[in-house]
Parts: C-alpha cells; sequence; structure tokens
C-alpha cells in the first residue's frame, strides 16, 4: 500500500483500522480481525414447485433494504435441470422480500406462469443479475439498475447469452433498456459472476467482472492435459502469459450502456495463492473512509469456496487483509452451508449490528455438473437431489471487522497521526470487559494538549457502544479551528489534531470527528 499525505485528511469519515494509516504508534495494543456470527438456519430455501436448484453462489442473488419503504428485497436465481443428462438447464430471476431480514415471502407474481399457476419469477430465461439503488435517479421506475444475461437454451453448453441492462422500480417488474451494454472493445460479451456497484461523487456505475476472453491463453499442447472439464484449464506458474485463472476485472460507465476497456483489478498472485486458487467473483462495499470487498476465492482441487476481505484507499488499488486468511468459510460434512460459501452482498445495518447474507450449500462447486460426464464417484452426481443451495444470514457488530485491542493484563496507548478535520466531536466504537476503560486526549501537531481535553479531564468510558461521544468535564464540542490570520500556507499546521487514546482491558474498532 502507498501512502500519500493527503489520505491524512480524513473529514468526517469513519476510520477502521485496516491498515496502519492513521496510527502513529502503539504500545501493547494489537489488531485482532473478527469473523461474523451465522444464523443457524438458512432464511431462504427452495420450497416451491418451480424451484429445482435454487442458486445462491455468487452470480446467483443480492439483498438490498429498500429505503423507500424498510422492506428487505432480494432477486435470486434458479438452476432447472432437464429431465435427462443431455436436456439444457432452465435459469430464471425470482423474487422474494422480508420486514425483518430474518423471515421472508415469496409473493406470486403475474410475470411467469408454472404449471397455470402465478410464480414469483421476474425474468424467465436470464442467468447471474447483478443490481444496484441508484440513488440519484430522479425517474422512480429506474431507481433500481442491473445487469443481466439473457438466456436461450439450445441445448447442453450451447446456448445464446445477450448481456442485458434494466431497470426497476420495486425489483417485481423489471424493463430492459433498448441498448445493449458494450464492454469495452470486447462489445456485449461478458463472462458471469459480476457485481455492480456505484460511485456516488463521480456518478459512475462500477461493474467489477470476468473478462470474456478470460481463458484464452496458448497453451502448451505438446504437455498432456486431462479429459475434465474446461473450468479447471491447465495453469503456468511465473508465466504472464499464460495466467488463465479465475480473476476480477474492472469496468465503468455513466449510463449503464457504455462501458471503459475492463482493467484486471484483482489476480491470484504466484507464491502468496494456492496453485489452484482463484478469483471466482468480488464484491466491494464502503466501509467508513476506505473501500472494502468480499472476495470470493475457490479452490480447484477441493471443489470448495470462501471468502476474503480486501480494501482500496482509491476504488482501483485492491489490497488483501489478515494476511489472506478466511473472513467467512464453508462448516464442513453435515452442515447445510458445507462447503461452500459466498458474499455477494454489501452488509446492511439493522440497529447496532451489521446482517451479512452469504449463499452456501451441501454440494461442491462443479462435480454435479460435469462429474457424470467426467465418470467421478461422488454422492452428488448418484444423488442430484443432494445438490441444495440456500441463503444464510451471519450478524458482525456494525464496523466490527477489526479492532485495536488492550490485553487483559497491560495497560495500552494507541496514538494517531496528525489529522485534518473540520469535526468537532470526537465519536468511537469501542467496547470494555472485565471493568476496562478507554480514555482520550486531543493534542496539536506541537504535541500539546488542547486546553480541556486532557486524559485527566475526559469523562472514562467503561462501557460499549458502537457510537459513543467522548466528552471532557461534560464538555463534548472541541473549539473551532483558528480562522486563517495568514497568507496559505502558514496556518495550515493549525488544522491537525492528534488522539491519544489510553486503553485498559478494552478494544477501538473505530472513530471519527463529527
Amino acid at each position: 500500500m502507498n501512502y500519500e499525505p493527503t489520505m491524512l485528511d480524513i473529514g468526517q469519515s469513519k476510520q477502521i483500522f485496516v491498515d496502519d494509516l492513521v496510527i502513529e504508534s502503539v504500545e501493547n495494543v494489537c489488531r485482532t480481525w473478527h469473523q461474523p456470527t451465522r444464523v443457524e438456519n438458512p432464511v431462504i430455501v427452495r420450497d416451491r414447485p418451480w424451484e429445482q436448484i435454487t442458486y445462491f453462489t455468487f452470480n446467483g442473488s443480492r439483498v438490498v433494504r429498500d429505503p423507500k419503504d424498510g422492506i428487505f428485497k432480494c432477486v435470486y436465481q434458479i438452476w432447472n435441470r432437464g429431465k435427462t443428462l443431455h436436456d439444457p438447464p432452465a435459469f430464471h430471476l425470482l423474487y422474494a422480500e422480508s420486514d425483518d431480514g430474518v423471515h421472508w415471502r415469496k409473493p406470486k407474481l403475474d410475470v411467469f406462469q408454472h404449471d397455470g399457476r402465478d410464480t414469483n419469477i421476474v425474468i424467465p430465461n436470464a442467468y447471474g443479475m447483478t443490481y444496484i439503488l441508484d440513488p440519484h435517479e430522479e425517474e422512480s421506475a429506474r431507481r433500481f439498475k442491473a445487469i443481466y444475461l439473457s438466456y436461450l437454451p439450445k441445448k447442453l453448453f450451447e446456448s445464446s447469452w445477450k448481456v442485458m441492462a434494466a431497470t426497476s422500480e420495486d425489483l417485481r417488474q423489471w424493463n430492459d433498456l433498448p441498448d445493449r451494454p458494450q464492454m469495452g472493445r470486447s462489445g456485449s460479451k461478458m463472462d458471469d459472476s459480476n457485481a455492480l456497484s456505484y460511485d456516488p461523487f463521480g456518478r459512475i456505475f462500477i461493474l467489477n467482472m470476468r473478462h470474456y476472453d478470460m481463458y484464452a491463453i496458448a497453451r502448451n499442447l505438446d504437455n498432456p492435459e486431462l479429459e475434465a472439464w474446461t473450468i479447471c484449464p491447465p495453469y503456468y506458474p511465473l508465466d504472464w502469459r499464460r495466467i488463465n485463472k479465475r480473476r476480477i476485472w474492472q469496468t465503468e460507465s455513466a449510463d449503464m450502456i457504455h462501458w471503459s476497456e475492463p482493467y484486471a483489478a484483482l489476480t491470484p498472485e504466484d507464491g502468496e495463492d494456492g496453485l489452484d486458487e482463484t478469483y471466482y467473483g468480488f464484491y466491494p462495499f464502503p466501509a467508513g473512509g476506505v473501500q472494502m470487498g468480499f472476495l470470493n476465492t475457490m479452490s480447484y482441487v477441493s471443489n470448495e469456496m470462501r471468502v476474503r476481505l480486501v480494501y482500496s484507499r482509491n476504488g482501483k488499488n485492491w489490497h488483501h487483509l489478515n494476511k489472506r486468511q478466511p473472513f467467512f468459510s464453508p462448516r464442513g460434512e453435515g452442515y447445510w452451508d458445507a462447503f461452500m460459501v459466498t458474499i455477494t452482498h454489501n452488509p446492511i445495518r439493522v440497529g447496532d449490528e451489521l446482517f451479512i447474507y452469504h449463499g452456501g450449500s451441501s454440494n461442491h462447486h462443479d462435480w454435479w455438473i460435469s462429474g457424470a460426464r467426467e465418470g467421478l464417484e461422488v454422492p452428488e452426481v448418484t444423488d442430484p437431489n443432494g445438490v441444495n443451495y440456500a441463503l444464510g444470514l451471519a450478524k458482525l457488530r456494525v464496523d466490527g471487522f477489526v479492532s485495536l485491542d488492550a490485553g487483559p493484563t497491560r495497560r495500552g496507548i494507541l496514538v494517531t497521526r496528525p489529522l485534518i478535520s473540520e469535526g468537532r466531536r470526537l465519536t468511537a466504537n469501542m467496547r470494555c470487559y472485565g471493568g476496562g476503560s478507554i480514555a482520550a486526549e486531543i493534542v496539536d501537531l506541537r504535541d500539546q494538549v488542547i486546553p480541556g481535553f486532557s486524559r485527566h479531564e475526559c469523562d472514562i468510558f467503561r462501557g460499549d457502544s458502537v457510537e459513543h461521544t467522548f466528552s471532557w468535564k461534560g464538555r463534548t464540542e472541541m473549539p473551532p479551528l483558528p480562522e486563517e490570520t495568514a497568507p496559505y500556507p502558514a496556518p495550515e499546521f493549525e488544522r491537525f489534531r492528534k488522539i491519544r487514546f489510553f486503553m485498559e482491558k478494552a478494544q477501538i474498532f473505530s472513530f471519527a470527528f463529527e
């Protein structure tokens, strides 16, 4: 990570301790990474006659909470196999909703019928939809915007794919845009496992995607190859010409139709990632003053999937967190999410918690798809009913991805770098335990305590709060910054403030000047 001094102008954004940018020094303080707690049972499962496989994998669903009515809404995908091995599959997009995010219903709509009955199918013959709420859209009917693949089956693994853009008011009724999206010089072509997001400052749409020619490399045809599904092609370490692992590209658009030339944003690294480890799909989301992202990874050999955390300070250059250790993993034999977990949803704040929805399955990634043709001896081939995907829910404290902790024995001190902010209140997400405490003092660029804001005047915090406002003898507002009395840049040093946190048996998850 290349830091730049302008990054220390933090404004009023939350500072989450994903890196060392704002840290000048620590004493007896460590960084701890946290994982969400699962709600034991899945929240959306297959339970309708028209649902054969509810395909909750990376490109299979997304959950949003509509600010217009407060309802949790989800468009998800089903994969219905033909009656025989050689029949083409059918893919459809469906709708579900919930008042509390835990208990879901599937309303019957009049878009598509099954055996003469209304269903919750909203787009038939469609695959891999990704969508967002456009906060700047003035036309109500176009609030939600999506990219998806229109799929007209011909025969097994030979189909007609069309990249489509669509809009909706409520995720139930969708209208295709008249023009098809164009992805740089590749034209209207892309692979699946895509994730749409939005830059509210630049007012542009961002698509993290797979390139259409992801697997197109000049193989060494003199080497022997296995007669297996082409999803597991030969891999050539340390040969950039032959990088054919699944990886992440990024492209941008102002109108959902004309997209910039995709560029590689996240690529597996030889020596850092496993020989068979690939980047399956990626979903970014804002987290305080940074962008974080759920990087979904797949291992070819075990045929399993899990999720890592990455982050960026500019939305383009991404860095791995927690030494590439998993943020979320499958639980193994006996659980409904035994072998695969995926996250394609940004966290949704509900009270003091983040709701993190995740796909999961009791089957592996592709053994059930190609195993019969390859002669694989696995239960997913002999018992198709064992293929089962569902949507789960996990919960995490707000800003709870990482904390800076003082241990149970010695006290700790955390000192920030000099920071620029117009905010006059210091708020923090903190937790104390076993009689622990946290005090803070504010100092200037010369390390002189701002009068009235010393640690000894601080009203000690001893509780657990996701948004505590510090006070000093009851006073919460710091003095305003002095007005400029000399030409720029002479008074610039007056804009800086540093914080010293004094901690005992405590954790700090984030802080901000507000």
